[in-house]
């Protein structure tokens, strides 16, 4: 049986990989790093508590050997302290790599992001598995998970013995998800289009990325992988299944009055304008190679996801929040 190591094992993911490995014959002692203790105790589960940056992870690393080393430890919802969060995704990431070499890890999976390729106009219709990300130097998350796949890249290059695999899912709901993106979505009385911008978006299962993660560790794959759901759904039609006025505004006004708004903190705004790039531009993934690689099946689609999004909060908050129409 394989041991393994997982940091932020108490996230979402993280809970949902956990679930499966305690089932999982193949899967032996799983040592649990995170800040916070998980929500479920498991028994194969180690936990520690631990923070990324810390140098105990060498040492912790080394006395209990694991085979594979899944690397979920990263900050979704922008903090105000910039600079905490770059420290925490990219140098915890880079202590990580570190550890695994020294250890002598023999699978390294790490989470990345769609948003690693950065909203941009340019992009073209399906990002896939092939594309180079670029960096987004206006959104603090899409650049840090740029950065961590430059030091994925690096050490692969630098350590040929280890199969490394770099996930990147694209927007992640679920019951057990609750971000700053599907907030935005739901929280504003209307959706902004950005100089009357609708691309195309995509949303994905927590399970559905679950089970990619899962597949990955189980098979020992490298290489890069995407998650996301079936097909796409723009956010005209996310504003009409909200029941939300879409409401044009000039790019010229959107930006600074988030800039301003994020600084004020105010509650409804949660991340600074570069976030406007990612309703603004089209940055959709294909997963087709993913799929074929691991073989997996049918997936929910994004507007399946939406749907659960929207009646989760519904069901939490009531209509109030949800705009015009409310529960329907």
């Amino acid at each position: 049986m394989k041991t393994l190591a997982v940091t932020g094992c108490s996230g979402y993911i993280g809970g949902r990989i956990m679930e499966h490995l305690e089932e999982a014959d193949w899967a032996g002692k799983v040592i649990g790093i995170d800040v916070k203790p998980p929500a479920k105790w498991w028994k194969k589960l180690e936990f520690y508590p631990l923070d990324v940056r810390s140098p105990e992870l060498l040492s912790l690393l080394r006395d209990n050997r694991p085979q594979v080393l899944v690397h979920l430890a990263f900050i979704v919802n922008p903090l105000r302290d910039e600079r905490e969060m770059h420290d925490i995704d990219v140098r915890g990431t880079e202590n990580v790599l570190r550890a695994a070499a020294e250890a002598g890890v023999e699978h390294l999976v790490i989470a990345s992001s769609s948003s690693a390729f950065g909203a941009f106009p340019d992009n073209p219709e399906w990002l896939t598995e092939d594309h180079p990300p670029r960096r987004m130097p206006n959104y603090t998350y899409a650049s840090d998970k740029y950065e961590v796949e430059m030091m994925a890249k690096r050490f692969m290059e630098e350590n040929p013995g280890v199969r490394v695999a770099v996930i990147r899912p694209c927007i992640v709901y679920g019951p057990n998800v609750d971000n700053y993106l599907s907030r935005f979505i739901l929280r504003l009385p209307a959706m902004p289009s950005v100089d009357g911008q609708v691309p195309q978006m995509q949303f994905v299962h927590e399970e559905d990325v679950a089970e990619v993660f899962l597949k990955v560790i189980e098979t020992g794959a490298a290489g890069y992988f995407h998650s996301c759901g079936e097909g796409t759904v723009g956010i005209d039609e996310i504003a009409a299944m909200a029941g939300k006025p879409l409401v044009k505004v000039p790019a010229r006004i959107a930006y600074p009055l988030v800039d301003l708004l994020w600084k004020a903190r105010f509650p409804l705004i949660e991340g600074p304008s570069g976030m406007l790039d990612f309703i603004r531009y089209r940055w959709t993934i294909s997963d087709q190679k993913t799929r074929e690689a691991l073989g997996l099946g049918p997936r929910r689609s994004s507007q399946e996801v939406v749907e659960e999004m929207l009646r989760t909060h519904r069901s939490k908050r009531g209509p109030g929040l949800l705009g015009r129409r409310g529960a329907t």
